[in-house]
Formats: C-alpha cells, structure tokens, sequence
C-alpha cells in the first residue's frame, strides 16, 4: 500500500512539471521599427465578434486516420507558402500557418489563437464538422479534438469548402491577420509576401462573403494593410471610390498622401473623390443621378480654376488607420502608422475650394438631372440635350441631330431665315399644337448648343411661338450670350417703336433701316451677339409690323406724363434718318391720339428735338449737311418732307437711349406672375411639418418655379424666413422620398414627381 502511494505520488509530480512546462510565457515581446510603416497595437477589450454558423455542411470524407502523436515542444513559427506539414498523418499543403507551441500572442498575455500545436490531441474519426464544441472565441488550443480533427481536415481539403462552418475559416484568417499586421513590416522581402497573403484574404473573401461577419473583418482586413503597400495610388486611371460611404477610403487618403508629399497637382478625378466621400459633404441628386456629365462639367471648371490641380502642402500629422482585429489575440484595435506619408484628408481647406465648384456644377446640372427623373430612357432627346449647362457633351439621339440639321438649313446667305413656327413646333418631340414657355427655352437651348438663334426668344423678352406666326433662326457671334444685357431692353424698345413709325408708308427704306439701327444698336453697349439678334428681331417685326392698337394696348397703364415721354421718342425716331415724310407725320398723329397726347403736338416735338436747350451730347459718327428746319408747323404741306439739323438730332438721340431704357418694360411679352393669395386654411397637413410649414408647402407647391423675390415674398406673407422654411421643407422630402422637393436658388423649381409621395 505505501509503494502504491508513493507512486501516485512521483506520477502527480510529473504531470504537474508537465503541464507548467506546456504553459506559454507572459513576457511582451517588442520590436524596434525598422522602417516607416509602424503597426502601434492598442489593446481594447473587445465588444462582440459576431460568428454566424452557416447552413450544416456535408460529411467531409477524412483522410486515413492515424492515432495521434504527443510531439515535444521544439519552439514555434510561420509556415510558409507552398511547404507541407503533416499533423497526425495528415499532410496539409500551401503553408501560411503557425506551427508548433507555446507561440505568444500578438498583445504577448496569451498563446496565439492560430498556433496548430501538434502536441494536442486530434480526433479525426469523430470530427465535429458542424462547430458544435467550438468556442465563441475560437482558439486552436482551447477547442476539441473533434474540432481540431474537422479543422485540419478542412486544411488538408484545400481550404475551399463552401459549407465549412464560418469558425474554422476564421481560425485560418487570424493566422493571416497576426502575419500581415506585426511581422510582414520587417521582412526585407515584405512586399512579395503581402502580395501573397492578401490574395489568400480575397479567396477566402470570394468565397465565404456570404457570412457578414467574415466579410466585414476579411474587408477590413484589406483595407487596413493597404497602408504597408508603398506602391503608387496616384497614377491610376480612376481613383478609388466606394459607395455610401462617409469616410475617405484608405487607397484614396494613401493617393492624395503622396500626392503632397511629392508636391504634385491632384488630378480632377481625385479630387472629386475626395470631396465625394469627405465626412462633411455630400453630393446632391443632380451629381449622383448624372455621374458623368457631372464628371466632365467638374474637371472643366476645375481646370480653368486650378490648372493641372490644387496643390496641397503636406500637413503634420501622418497617415495612419485603426483596424478592429478578428483574433482574440490582439485584445482590440490594431492602430498602423506610416510616418512618410501626411494625412491631408484631415484639411477643410481644399474641401472649402472645391466645394465651390461642386455647388456651381450641381446647380447647373439641376434642369437636366429633374428631366432624366421624370425621364429615365430620356438621354439624348432634344429636350434632355437642350438643358445640358454649355460644357457638357452627350450623344445626341437621331432625332436631335435632324432637327438640328433642319435648323441649319433653313438659314441663309445672310446669316437668317424666315420660317413658319409650325414647321418648328412639328419636330419637338411633344408632338403638342402648341408650344409652352418652357418648351420654348429648350428649343433656344437646344438650338444655342449648334450657335444658331431663335427670334422670338422668350429668354430675351419675346413671346411663345404660335402655329400661325413667323420666326426667324440666325447664326449666333462666336461668343453668344444666353440673356439680355443692361442696355437691351432699350435696344429693343427702339427697334419696335421704330418699326412702328417706319412702316407708315408702307416700306422701310435703307436709310430708315440704317438710322433705326444706328440709333438702336450702335449707340448702345450691346455684345455682338445682341446686336445679330436685334437685326433678326427687325427683319422679324417687318413680316407683321405692329399696329396702333399693339402699342396701346401696352401703354394704356401709363401715367400722362410718361405717355408724353414716349410721344418725344416717336419724333425722334421717326426723324433718325434726317428727314420726316408726311406719311410718318400723319403716323406720328395718329399714334399721338392713341396715346391720348396732341395730334397737333406732332411739329412741336419735332422742333423740340432740335431745340438750342437740350443736353449737349455729342453722338460720334459723320455728320450729315445740308439739312434745315421748317420754320414752323403751319408752313408745311402734305408734300413736303421735313428735314432736320443732325448735330442737333444727335444729341436729342442721346437722350433717346435714355427715354427708352425708362419704356423698356412696355415690350415685355410675359406679365410676372404674382404670388397667389394666400386661402384662409390649408385642410391638409404634411406629416412632419406644422401648421405654418405645410401651409408654406402646399402654397409652393402650386407653381413648378419661382422667382426669388416672390419666394421672398410668399414666405413673409405666411410669416417664415424663406431660407429655413425651403430646408426644412427640403429634409421631410429626403425623409420620404430620398429627393429633395426644391432645387435652385433663382429660379426655385419644385419638384413635383414627389409632391405625392409627401401628401400620401
């Protein structure tokens, strides 16, 4: 009995130096950087590592068991690619593995969860191919022998095995993790092997994507050593992008990085994607609904600002990325460093610059991305090309290009034609007997794109064509402008009161047309541009010259005295040319009476307008002879043709322009519209808003656009800041429908597809 004893005894003293001698040792171990690229391990207790077993898999058919060996410890280390190991008979082929005992974790407290220790038991005859005894924080040496046995025979199986439970893959990624994250750093040859190891973390990515969790940390992962890669970013030839997201992606932070730190431009592209994913913007519907024309029309104005690109001047703090590791053994976050490269995506400098541009561009593109919402197969039709803002380019779809090739054709010798409306109005693609005024800014859109012109131009103060009336098309100056100068409304005025009094005889003759044009353009500042639209705008008054009853029906709102201002004007055009005939003397008389003026004041403003007191202003151009003044009214017959002094005329021109500028409004063909009424109540609210908001919001709603003044206006009446009230209007949109309900700052058009939807 005591032998007995005193062998149990010795036997519990062997295992007890057994089992210390297995335990690993405590001590962190430390390295000295030797490059750049520094991995800084922050050890935070982690929170939740959600492993989702997939559906059971298949029975694995296992190799030939063979009864496990307990091998000596002999230390620990990295298999590497392409070397074999076998493990109780088992041969596992393509290394990247971590093999042998006591291996100290990546936070150096524990043994590393990866290390295949080829001393534990392994029970290949019973694998537990559905991780049913696995830990939730797998461990090599903490799991089953049953485990291990269905683990290694995943290894031996090609690690491939779509069905395999999602614990054993990511066994095998925390050995990839620990050897990307705190060792790859310090190879000579580091840059082969990364290659290698990502490129097993992407095969393993490709095939078990399907388990959320490994693919959130296997991409992770990837995006957290891209940071150790010094290959170039920056000459790619598009920059990384990655959708919703609200953080710069590493690649790209890498790119601009190198971008400063070698004092080069950042390219258009880049600097978009910086602004695109920066966490402080955001890109509106126009540049996510029309990505490339959005692209183009960025890059152009980006060039003219910067040239070849900002130039970003390296900041101090350096680059660096924080990566939430999938193995236990690193206890948390795994923080890298790379200390050559600055991290300018910390800057709100150039996002300040840039955002500048992207507004103007979003702003521009607005019209075209609204259409293509309501139009989705739209691109390329006229309607959709003629609200592409002037730098952007589309293919145009093969009825644009007729009605553009029909336009041209219609022109002539001297740069204009005269056609029907009609023929216009039968190639629009509304295929409607009339056209609206938005329809009519289009067509000058459109036509613009090919520098030609329209007159009437609704954008310029004419009317809608109809299907009975006339237009004329002309060739645009090399630089056209899309909106009326200061000085043209008084250009404009003249050519039509002109007009008036010039057709009186029936013709208007060179000289009447060289005066009325001297008169109405030359004296003026008007672009080249404006002065060939003023010239199809005459050629166009003479198809249908304005009558009496045009005129009065503009100025019957006037007061007394400015319907004598613009009687002074009549005379002084009528007398332009130098002379008056008595056809445009009885003229004269009878648009007097229908503005309720003299008739017999007719000579007395032709004498006023060569009278000693009126400004002297000179007029530049070559003086007529020869000319005198009747000496009074009643000398004058019916045959005689009243001659005038033109230095005298000159000046009272001068003032001409002026009195013209003041009447301009008279020949404005579309009347503002007025801000409606405001009802007594609005019966319908909108979910989200209040009383005074869903009020503001159903009176917006009643028009597609509006001016700023009668936003302004509207606002007031119902007693909100106009500015909060379209932003908060703006945020119950996106809360509903992902749009916005208004676009535009001036004009404001409503965006009435979603209308609906927010009523609903």
């Amino acid at each position: 009995m005591v032998l007995v004893l005193a062998f149990l005894g010795v036997l519990a003293i062997i295992v007890l130096l057994t089992w210390k001698a297995l335990q690993p040792s405590a001590t962190r171990t430390t390295r000295a950087p030797s490059a750049p690229l520094v991995p800084v391990l922050n050890y935070r207790p982690p929170q939740h590592q959600a492993v989702q077993p997939p559906p059971p898999p298949p029975v694995l058919a296992p190799p030939r068991p063979t009864p496990p060996q307990r091998q000596a410890a002999r230390g620990h280390g990295w298999v590497p690619r392409g070397q074999d190991i076998t493990i109780a008979g088992m041969t596992v082929q393509g290394g990247m593995l971590y093999v042998g005992t006591g291996m100290p974790d990546a936070a150096g407290i524990g043994v590393e969860p990866a290390l295949i220790d080829p001393t534990l038991p392994i029970d290949i005859r019973n694998p537990d191919w559905q991780g049913q005894s696995m830990d939730y924080w797998p461990c090599y040496g903490g799991i089953s022998p049953s485990a291990r046995g269905a683990y290694l025979s995943w290894l031996a199986g090609g690690r491939a095995n779509p069905n395999t439970y999602i614990g054993y893959v990511f066994l095998y990624f925390y050995g990839l993790e620990r050897r990307l994250l705190t060792e790859i750093p310090e190879l000579d040859d580091s840059d082969a092997e990364r290659a290698v190891l990502v490129a097993e973390v992407r095969r393993l990515l490709r095939i078990y994507s399907g388990n959320r969790s490994f693919k959130g940390y296997a991409e992770g992962l990837l995006e957290a050593v891209t940071l150790l890669d010094p290959a170039v970013r920056y000459d790619r030839a598009a920059p990384p992008v990655t959708e919703w997201s609200r953080e710069l992606p590493t690649d790209l932070k890498i790119g601009l990085a190198q971008l400063a730190a070698e004092e080069r431009a950042v390219p258009a592209d880049w600097a978009l994607s910086w602004y695109a994913h920066h966490p402080d913007t955001y890109l509106r519907t126009p540049a996510v609904r029309c990505p490339n024309e959005f692209l183009e029309l960025f890059t152009k104005r980006y060039r003219a600002k910067f040239g070849d690109g900002l130039v970003v001047k390296p900041n101090k703090p350096r680059l660096s990325v924080s990566y939430y590791a999938a193995s236990i053994g690193f206890h948390g976050h795994v923080d890298l460093e790379n200390t050559a490269l600055p991290d300018i995506g910390r800057l709100t400098g150039p996002i300040t610059k840039l955002r500048d541009i992207v507004e103007a561009v979003t702003s521009d593109l607005e019209a075209y991305s609204r259409y293509l919402g309501r139009y989705p197969d739209g691109a390329g039709s006229p309607a959709a090309i003629a609200l592409l803002p002037e730098g952007v380019t589309h293919r145009p779809s093969p009825e644009t290009d007729a009605l553009w090739s029909w336009a041209a054709q219609c022109i002539g010798g001297d740069g204009r034609g005269v056609i029907s409306a009609q023929e216009l109005i039968s190639r629009w693609p509304t295929k409607t007997e009339k056209l609206t005024k938005a329809d009519s800014v289009a067509i000058a859109q459109l036509l613009e794109h090919r520098g030609l012109g329209i007159e009437p131009d609704v954008r310029f103060g004419g009317s809608t064509p109809t299907p009975t009336s006339s237009i004329i098309l002309f060739r645009r100056a090399e630089r056209p402008v899309s909106a009326p100068g200061v000085e043209y409304a008084a250009a404009l005025a003249i050519i039509n009161l002109g007009m008036l009094v010039a057709t009186a005889d029936g013709t208007v003759s060179e000289p009447e047309r060289r005066a009325l044009r001297e008169l109405a353009i030359e004296e003026l500042d008007l672009s080249e541009d404006e002065r060939l639209r003023l010239d199809a705008h005459a050629a166009l008054v003479l198809t249908k010259p304005p009558t009496p009853a045009v005129l009065r029906r503009r100025l019957e709102s006037l007061s007394t005295s400015r319907k004598a201002t613009v009687g002074q004007l009549l005379t002084t055009i009528a007398a332009a040319d130098g002379q008056v005939t008595p056809d445009e003397i009885r003229t004269l008389e009878r648009l007097f009476t229908t503005l309720g003026l003299d008739p017999g004041a007719v000579y007395g403003s032709l004498h006023a307008a060569v009278a000693d007191d009126l400004t002297r202003t000179e007029i530049p151009g070559k003086k007529k002879a020869g000319l005198r003044i009747p000496p009074s009214p009643a000398s004058r017959q019916d045959s005689t043709t009243l001659t005038l002094d033109p230095e005298r005329l000159a000046r009272t021109r001068a003032e001409s322009v002026l009195v013209a500028a003041e009447l301009a409004e008279i020949f404005a063909d579309d009347e503002p519209v007025a801000p409606p009424s405001l009802p007594p109540a609005v019966e319908a609210g909108v979910d989200g808003l209040d009383d005074a908001h869903s009020r503001f919001f159903h009176l917006l709603v009643a028009r597609d656009t509006w001016s700023r003044a009668d936003l302004d206006e509207l606002a007031a009446e119902v007693g909100l800041m106009p500015d909060g009230a379209l932003e908060i209007l703006n945020d119950a949109a996106y809360d509903r429908t992902g749009e916005p309900l208004c676009e535009g700052s001036d004009p404001l058009d409503i965006n009435q597809d979603i209308v609906k939807d927010m009523l609903g």
